[in-house]
């Protein structure tokens, strides 16, 4: 096989696990017009949604349109305000934003007509008057005249159309109970529907310059930490966060400029954005024998840069109730083991962490959780080799031992030939 052809293999056995994940489930996508107004990245766009209809996953799409409407005002010869970083709409501004949102909405349309045609696909997509709208009213004396608010939203309808296998679109457009025509803000839309229809997932196309600025997860206090910085490149975002959580565990920010990795971000366990996660992202247990195979997927190539011993798949089977893992979406992400001794004392070994998740704190996370198991156990010290690590080691407060202060069972298997460093903690 050629390499291509292998690199294709292995990617769809590594999104396999989150194929099977996301049958079934449904997902709030924020669309900003930017990427409407690049026809390449639009027809890319559609097509991956059929793929996702294809896949089985159920889709609510929240259409912006912010850059199609400045421009049509410009062209109009209207001006227009902002108050609170949010458009004043104006009576005159109204037919422009209906004909505007019309053109958007019909290019979307078109895309995926075109996508559906390629991939022999049938979805439609529907939109309508889900989103019931009120005034905005009158704020701190500004009055916001033709831009509105939530009222209510018909979940029940959302869903019925889910479930005939269609997806649905928000558009800026929203009416009020009597008739009246608003201007609504699509992305706190998306986030007043996902929270609503208790969304498994909130996926947000955002600037470049936004991703940049965080890190590739955060958890719900991060993002707390983070609000406080009013001058943060994503505190608006991160704001709106904070109303939808707990009822939508995942939010996802991906870069506007790339549209396809929403599929990265759905189905690679790296992803291709930022996750911020309500729920536990990752999890350290108790290894079992199904456990094996990844960790020996984990530990091989540490094995055969030298940083640590080789162990056969027979002797990790054997071994396995020494062993935790550190697991992300059924992934092994980061193991290690531990070996009683004499003396109350034990053995620390085989700590290791997926090169994609260094940084994240997940080798802290197993040393806590090998040093509860030490401690159930009434080992008074922990101590470990290493041929790299040791400075991380005297970090987490080990002190450097030598080879005649290790067990006696220990010093007889101490290989001379890696010079291992020696390092100890009393817990």
């Amino acid at each position: 096989m050629q390499q291509s052809e292998l690199d294709f293999i292995s990617n769809l056995r590594q999104s396999s696990p989150y194929i099977a994940a996301h049958r079934g489930k449904i997902i709030v996508i924020y669309l900003p017009g930017e990427i409407i107004g690049l026809p390449e990245q639009l027809i890319q766009f559609a097509k991956d949604i059929v793929l996702l209809n294809n896949l089985g996953l159920k889709v609510v799409l929240a259409l912006g349109a912010s850059q199609q409407i400045d421009q049509a005002l410009t062209n109009a010869d209207l001006s227009w305000e902002n108050h609170q970083n949010c458009r004043i709409t104006t009576e005159a501004h109204l037919e422009v934003f209906q004909q505007t949102i019309g053109i958007v909405r019909s290019k979307l349309e078109a895309a995926f007509t075109q996508a559906c045609a390629e991939q022999h696909s049938t979805l439609t997509i529907v939109s309508g008057n889900w989103v019931v709208a009120k005034p905005k009213g009158i704020i701190d004396g500004i009055d916001y005249q033709h831009t509105g608010s939530l009222r209510r939203i018909d979940q029940q309808a959302i869903n019925d159309l889910l479930d005939r296998n269609q997806v649905t679109l928000l558009t800026p457009l929203a009416y009020s109970l009597s008739g009246e025509v608003f201007n609504m803000n699509t992305l706190e839309q998306a986030f007043a529907v996902s929270k609503a229809i208790v969304a498994d997932k909130l996926m947000i196309f955002t600037k470049h310059s936004v991703l940049e600025s965080l890190p590739k997860s955060l958890s719900q206090i991060d993002v707390n930490n983070l609000i406080e910085d009013t001058t943060h490149p994503a505190h608006t975002l991160l704001s709106q966060i904070k109303e939808i959580q707990p009822e939508v565990k995942r939010i996802h920010f991906m870069d506007q400029q790339q549209p396809s990795s929403i599929l990265l971000e759905l189905f690679s366990r790296e992803g291709a954005g930022t996750l911020i996660y309500n729920d536990k992202y990752h999890q350290v247990r108790q290894a079992t024998i199904e456990d094996v195979a990844g960790i020996i997927r984990l530990i091989s190539p540490l094995e055969e840069q030298g940083m640590l011993v080789k162990r056969s798949r027979e002797s990790l089977e054997l071994e396995i109730n020494h062993f935790v893992v550190a697991e992300v979406d059924q992934q092994i992400i980061g193991c290690a083991a531990l070996y009683p001794f004499e003396t109350n004392t034990a053995e620390l070994a085989c700590l290791a962490v997926d090169d994609h998740y260094q940084g994240s704190d997940i080798g802290q996370e197993l040393l806590k959780y090998i040093e509860n198991l030490a401690k159930q156990q009434s080992i008074q010290t922990l101590f470990s080799l290493t041929t790299h690590a040791q400075h991380w080691f005297q970090e987490q407060g080990f002190e450097p031992m030598a080879v005649d202060q290790l067990p006696a069972g220990k010093q007889k298997l101490y290989n001379w030939q890696r010079q291992s460093k020696i390092l100890q903690k009393e817990l």
